[in-house]
């Protein structure tokens, strides 16, 4: 459910008579709502006020919202490395056991170039949020269903397929986290892949942009279950039978 639902499912729940819908609706567009007292607490405190709403279907609608909205908490990350390391790497991390955060014991030659490691496999971690690419509202305004119809926009940047074996890309989606495996010549390969991001890098950094109109293209790659160390190992057979032919 997003926002224009959320707005939607709240006004249709009101019972009282139109008059008195329309007069909320006029105070609503003209109240300068500012954090954290915003428009939906206006909207309704108002419907509560004039007896077309009950608390109770209130409460039936905030559950609902929060029941189908898991990932908003996620949007409210921000920092960065928060977002990318903190919650990223620890969500693909309690994936599997097996995985290890790198270190010279496991990697005489490790000098912090991959996120994560599984028998001798170099994984690097990449994540970005599905928000409204038309919308200049905070992250969490602006945060998309899995199946939103809303153009919306994904970049994946500072890849250097050099510098491992396999990429996971987790791309968190209000409602849904979608993980892509994909092994680094894949990443190299693809039609969404552009090489050079930042001036002077010599093309061996790149980034990929993921839209609502070539997410398609990723389909092979995502995980479906929860067996991420198949999908990882999956990947590198993928590059080792690519490299025999």
């Amino acid at each position: 459910m997003e926002l224009t639902e959320l707005r939607y499912r709240i006004i249709s729940s009101f019972t009282g008579s139109k008059s008195d819908l329309e007069d909320i609706l006029t105070m609503d567009e003209e109240d300068q709502s500012i954090f954290p007292f915003n428009e939906y607490e206006q909207l309704i405190c108002n419907l509560i006020d004039k007896g077309g709403m009950s608390y109770e279907q209130y409460i039936e609608i905030r559950t609902e919202y929060i029941s189908e909205n898991p990932n908003l908490w996620i949007f409210e990350i921000s920092a960065p490395r928060g977002f990318g390391e903190k919650f990223a790497q620890t969500y693909v991390q309690g994936k599997c056991s097996k995985l290890k955060k790198p270190s010279k014991k496991l990697d005489p030659n490790y000098s912090g170039e991959y996120d994560l490691w599984l028998d001798g496999i170099t994984i690097e971690v990449k994540a970005s949020r599905g928000v409204d690419s038309d919308s200049e509202e905070p992250l969490y305004m602006k945060a998309l269903s899995r199946d939103t119809k809303k153009p919306f926009l994904m970049n994946f940047q500072q890849l250097k397929p050099q510098c491992c074996d396999v990429f996971i890309w987790v791309a968190v989606f209000r409602d849904e986290i979608v993980l892509w495996i994909m092994n680094s010549a894949e990443v190299l390969n693809n039609p969404l892949y552009s090489k050079g991001q930042h001036r002077g890098n010599k093309g061996n950094e790149g980034q990929l942009h993921v839209k609502h109109d070539n997410v398609h293209l990723l389909s092979n790659y995502e995980l479906k279950g929860d067996n991420i160390e198949k999908a990882i190992r999956d990947a590198v057979k993928r590059k080792k039978q690519r490299s025999l032919i």
